[in-house]
């Protein structure tokens, strides 16, 4: 029998202890959180042409254009167009283009209907995955459900009605069909409903001018299933009876050309202020809103729509731009601040249940780069959706097939924050640090300290995104940005990641010079410094040295965050990929740190076996094993959380189907969130914390040595709770006596007939090699044994008998 005893007040747990990482790696964002499940739903497609990893420099990453991707068009030839693309290496190239896009920014596609043809179709199947699931019908249907699409037409020539619907791989329909006519070039009810919409949004309107409209509709699930989206095309104002397909082969004209690079400060909230909104199931007059202006005039803009009719007048021809479809239930549905990107709401409501206390957003690699030209840039992602420049996605080389994925920034900075506030977390964005990612087998290029780009534009970015997210709209620029996106409010960004996995001398001389640079500024915000990839003390060194130094106030770089945010001047950021033994291991790795107003973060941590070369494939990963091993890790953190400030797990999200990293947190498909069984035990202990840490201890016993290498404990609480934690490692039950004592000052205020204690055993335990598994068909099958018992006792103390299972992690509430 072990006796644990849980004593007295040690410290203020952190207040952001537990928070979660989200990167767009395994198709997290565009696939999974991103409620609009059309693939390339932009026609502005751009990806990674990667050729070998074994070439060396810029051999190895290289820019690929290809706007018709994941598209397929049958009886009607498809061309992209638009007034600028992409180099190989990401340089902006000016193309020419008949007609203006819906900004410079964006690629359209044209659509054409040779003459004499009654009908054609174009299709979409939505986020397969790609690899062996390329082919697959990926847009899940529920029956019941309402959908809405919306896309923007532009007539060219001639008069089209689109016949929208999701059918399945068999043509057969899931939901039902609905007509939309978009009306012909000049048509002058198309034109008073844009002028209108554009006079109601008070934006000017431009779009009108260019003749772009944009329709919406609402589709109603006729029966579950996997489908893809399906358009019919029909010239004039006829039907297409019941929506069924009206083309025949193929014939589809398409353009591979190579993109360019945004405009560092372009001003992207410039378009849709609000959506006026159809739904119904023959939409004749089109609901339109105008559109940011492209850099044409109004009267080159009008010619060249002019301009652009075809030689053959029979034939049929239109724009197409933006094409959207999802769950009419999105997260935030019906606040007026979610107008532009939206989220999938399952995959938020399973965020929300690990109760977050901070987001950290956008990574990870991608925040770098693994190229010049290809780290993350904040300003791309925010605006009107159709302004945002995309982007090739780093992870593509892990993908199925290599190559086919694209960040199209539909979430990008403006939706992370409002999903910060949703979720009551603390926003903790990480930006590039003009350093390219300094993984093995990447690229790493540095950008001069000393140079114009990195005071203008890399140091930049920063200060702008502070005004962004704080900023008077009155007084900043950025912060109109915010304003004219729905949110006039400050979003309370408090702290900031200065790049990710970054080490160095290079790297501290950088880190000095932002954090200098945002300190002058906003003296109270608390910049986070990144200690590397490795999770070595030796390779670390630098990077806690420099820290201490700063926050001594050592040295020549002098500033830190004043006051400090929870206790900490400045924070170093720690990951960790190992072994679930090396994790257990880790547990008392904080107990030595000095708490020197130097924090720690571990900003990314995975009990996957990475760095020690063990499989990573999906037998092997996210194992009961891994969960208790980063269970016995998280007690250590909880009794030293006056050093260890926050820790977030990576990757939070992966689509079953579209894996690039084996070993994640939450795993779904097109119709199903899996959490794993690491997201039940971080489920479990973020949802078990108090604000202060109570001391812990083995007493009695003759084999103190022997049960701490397998059973490890923490303790936090306030005056009248205790939540306590125990983690079994071993293949042997451990009988344990807890004692937990609740100090002179809550007995001598009780009354003396006290009434009896409240306890709450939640236990969860499992095969070490077992793991939550999401099935073919959509079900989950769940591995953990979970089992609850409530019952009361005399007291305080608290004093009790409790066997804790073989491969167990064990909560104990104490109320009084």
């Amino acid at each position: 029998m072990v006796t644990v005893m849980v004593g007295s007040a040690s410290h203020p747990v952190s207040d952001r202890l537990y928070g979660a990482f989200l990167e767009d790696i395994n198709m997290s964002v565009d696939g999974g959180l991103n409620a609009n499940v059309v693939n390339n739903y932009s026609f502005d497609g751009v990806y990674l042409k990667h050729r070998s990893m074994r070439a060396h420099g810029t051999d190895r990453w290289r820019t690929q254009v290809d706007s018709l991707r994941f598209w397929q068009f049958h009886g009607v030839s498809a061309t992209s167009y638009g007034t600028e693309t992409r180099g190989e290496h990401g340089q902006r190239i000016e193309t020419s283009c008949p007609a203006p896009p819906l900004h410079h920014n964006s690629q359209y596609v044209r659509l054409t209907l040779p003459a004499g043809r009654h009908g054609a179709d174009i299709e979409n199947l939505g986020y397969n995955g790609g690899g062996k699931h390329a082919g697959e019908c990926a847009i899940a249907i529920s029956q019941g459900h309402r959908y809405d699409f919306s896309v923007y037409v532009r007539p060219v020539a001639g008069v089209v009605t689109l016949a929208v619907s999701v059918v399945n791989a068999s043509g057969a329909a899931l939901t039902d069909c609905v007509e939309l006519s978009c009306g012909g070039p000049g048509d002058a009810d198309a034109s008073s409903a844009s002028t209108a919409a554009a006079r109601a949004c008070d934006t000017d309107d431009t779009a009108h001018s260019n003749g772009w409209v944009r329709l919406t509709c609402t589709l109603s699930g006729m029966a579950s299933g996997l489908g893809k989206l399906h358009i019919g095309l029909v010239p004039g104002n006829g039907h297409l009876g019941d929506c069924g397909y009206a083309g025949g082969g193929a014939d589809a004209g398409e353009q591979r050309a190579d993109g360019a690079r945004a405009d560092r400060d372009g001003m992207h909230a410039d378009g849709v202020r609000a959506d006026g909104h159809h739904a119904g199931r023959v939409a004749t007059a089109p609901t339109a809103v105008s559109i940011a202006a492209p850099s044409i005039s109004q009267s080159a803009a009008q010619s060249a729509v002019q301009l652009a009719a075809p030689a053959a007048l029979s034939d049929t021809v239109i724009d197409l731009d933006c094409v959207s479809l999802m769950d009419a239930d999105t997260w935030g549905a019906g606040d007026p601040k979610w107008r532009y990107g939206r989220f999938r709401r399952d995959l938020v409501e399973a965020i929300a249940a690990l109760k977050p206390a901070f987001l950290r957003f956008p990574g990870g690699c991608i925040t770098e780069g693994v190229t010049p030209g290809n780290e993350y840039r904040w300003k791309d992602t925010v605006g009107a959706l159709y302004a945002r420049r995309q982007q090739y996605n780093m992870w593509a080389f892990r993908m199925p097939d290599g190559s086919s994925y694209s960040q199209s920034y539909q979430i990008g900075f403006y939706e992370y924050f409002c999903l910060c506030e949703d979720l009551g977390a603390k926003p903790l964005p990480t930006l590039f640090a003009g350093m390219t990612c300094q993984s093995p087998y990447r690229d790493p290029q540095s950008i001069p300290v000393d140079s114009d780009y990195f005071r203008d534009v890399v140091v930049q970015d920063y200060l702008d995104l502070i005004e962004f997210a704080n900023g008077d709209p009155d007084a900043s620029r950025w912060a109109r940005v915010r304003r004219d996106m729905g949110h006039p409010a400050p979003f309370g960004l408090d702290m900031i990641g200065i790049g990710n996995e970054n080490y160095g001398q290079g790297y501290m001389e950088r880190f000095d010079a932002i954090a200098k640079a945002i300190h002058e500024c906003y003296p109270s915000i608390l910049c986070v410094m990144s200690a590397g990839l490795f999770p070595y003390h030796l390779s670390m060194r630098r990077a806690w040295n420099h820290a201490r130094d700063i926050a001594a106030g050592r040295g020549e770089m002098l500033l830190a965050c004043d006051p400090p945010l929870a206790g900490s001047r400045v924070i170093v950021d720690e990951h960790s990929y190992h072994t679930p033994e090396w994790f257990a291991s880790q547990a008392r790795r904080y107990d030595g740190y000095p708490r020197d107003s130097a924090g720690v973060m571990v900003g990314e941590y995975s009990a996957n076996g990475y760095l020690v070369g063990r499989k990573q494939d999906n037998a092997h990963a996210n194992t009961w094993a891994s969960a208790l091993g980063e269970a016995a890790f998280l007690t250590g953190c909880e009794r030293n959380s006056d050093v260890v400030r926050m820790t977030s797990y990576a990757p939070l999200l992966a689509h079953a189907q579209g894996k690039g990293w084996m070993h994640n947190l939450i795993e779904f498909d097109a119709r199903t969130v899996m959490p794993t069984l690491n997201a039940e035990v971080e489920r479990l202990f973020a949802t078990h914390i108090g604000p202060m840490t109570y001391e812990c201890s083995f007493e009695n016993r003759d084999d103190e040595r022997g049960v701490a290498d397998r059973l490890f404990i923490s303790a936090t609480g306030n005056e009248d709770t205790r939540f306590v934690k125990l983690v079994n490692t071993s293949a042997d039950r451990i009988d344990v006596t807890l004692d937990v004592s609740f100090g002179l000052r809550v007995l001598s205020s009780a009354p003396r007939n006290r009434s009896a204690c409240k306890l709450r055993v939640v236990r969860l335990s499992a095969d070490p090699n077992a793991r939550n598994k999401l099935g073919v068909d959509g079900v989950s099958s769940e591995a953990a044994e979970r089992r609850e018992d409530t019952f009361a006792m005399a007291g305080p103390p608290v004093r009790f008998a409790l066997g804790v299972p073989a491969y167990s992690v064990t909560v104990v509430t104490v109320s009084l």
